[in-house]
């Protein structure tokens, strides 16, 4: 993360977080340290003026790959950030996916119950559309 904060000015710029810090993933090696922050925080910190949300980190490659929509219903997808346009043009990405895109709240809030550990960190959900 901290060799892309000089790719771009990030000011303005829209960055759907969809990683998960982990300090290596194969082979396995535990977690980043990100101390007290969440891994969007501290990705938001890396990325001066970015408009980070969370989103599409607890699902497995194969789910986002596919098509969300079942008979049973669409896959869920939940997002989470700070700023409200940005979130709100994000959730009209993750629709026009496909996806069912519940609203977690900031950052902090929505980014801890997504990273990892969390409490719906690998939560595999189909929202039913009904009416």
């Amino acid at each position: 993360m901290p060799e892309l904060t000089g790719l771009t000015t990030w000011a303005g710029k829209i960055v759907v977080d969809t990683t998960n810090h982990f300090a290596a993933a194969h082979p396995w090696r535990g977690r980043y340290d990100v101390g007290d922050l969440t891994g969007s925080e501290w990705v938001a910190q890396h990325l001066p003026g970015a408009r980070v949300v969370k989103a599409l980190n607890t699902l497995y490659a194969r789910f986002i790959a596919a098509d969300p929509r079942h008979a049973e219903g669409r896959q869920v997808a939940f997002y989470a950030g700070d700023d409200a346009d940005a979130k709100t043009i994000v959730a009209g990405l993750l629709d026009s996916f496909g996806f069912a895109a519940p609203d977690l709240g900031g950052l902090g809030e929505g980014g801890r119950l997504m990273q990892l550990d969390g409490a719906l960190n690998a939560k595999h959900l189909l929202l039913q559309d009904v009416g």
